[in-house]
């Protein structure tokens, strides 16, 4: 590492350049100061694992813990990483996931591969997988309760069964491979943060820095008619941009 800079290439085949400023600037998420030592930490295990943060693979949260006063960071993984390194193990050999659901009629629990099951008959209360390598005689198996993992915010409120097995995969997957995986965590595997609100409006206020850099200000219409022509195109862009998100929008990448 010299100069504080770590240069590399990633398991998606880019090469990555990282420094303590880029992190900082552009990793670490929570608002809160992290010092350089979990920097250059992040930074060396980004390296190890072949991470490339600036895709989405991996970043770093940070909050304060109201009992110690203390600054705590983590590491956070998306589940792409998880599944695209998983398939670049020499015995890997498929992975099967679902959920768990109550059947309220018959009064027991089935097991679903996939997300779909029917809310008027079924409640959802987990989600399971297994995967496969050529070198065992038995599957990694995990299985986890929605009530354990359920934030009751984002996409948990719109897509639980998507959630919950996402979670049992990468359990999963680390099973398997904890060679590969190990002190790295997939965000949904992680508690909330004690203060979460600070935390959404630090990346809030991050966020509209950005966009305040990038965009310049619109002009001021020149007369009435002007001034609904704007109206209107500014109502079309939103619309465009709605559209987009809504078709685009990775759960795992979310900063």
């Amino acid at each position: 590492m010299a100069e504080g800079i770590v240069k590399y290439q990633a398991s998606d085949g880019s090469e990555v350049k990282l420094s303590p400023g880029i992190v900082a600037r552009y990793v670490i998420t929570g608002g809160q100061q992290v010092d350089d030592r979990e920097i250059f930490g992040f930074m060396a295990k980004c390296q190890a694992r072949h991470l490339n943060p600036l895709a989405g693979d991996a970043y770093m949260t940070a909050y304060k813990n109201k009992k110690t006063g203390r600054v705590e960071a983590s590491v956070i993984v998306s589940k792409d990483y998880f599944v695209r390194t998983a398939t670049q193990q020499p015995g890997f050999d498929g992975i099967k996931a679902g959920v768990v659901v109550w059947d309220k009629r018959a009064g027991d629990m089935r097991y679903r591969e996939g997300t779909i099951y029917s809310k008027a008959q079924e409640q959802l209360v987990g989600g399971w997988a297994e995967v496969y390598d050529k070198g065992r005689s038995h599957p990694s198996r995990a299985e986890v309760s929605l009530d354990e993992y359920d934030q009751h915010r984002s996409l948990w409120l719109s897509k639980p069964a998507t959630m919950i097995r996402k979670v049992a995969l990468v359990q999963a997957l680390r099973e398997a491979y904890p060679g590969a995986y190990g002190g790295i965590y997939d965000r949904d595997e992680m508690p909330e943060p004690p203060e979460p609100v600070a935390a959404q409006a630090a990346e809030v206020e991050r966020e509209a820095e950005v966009q305040a850099a990038v965009q310049p200000p619109a002009p001021e219409p020149a007369d009435e008619h002007d001034a609904e022509d704007a109206e209107h195109a500014a109502e079309a862009d939103a619309q465009a941009q709605a559209e987009y998100e809504a078709e685009y929008y990775d759960e795992d990448q979310e900063f």
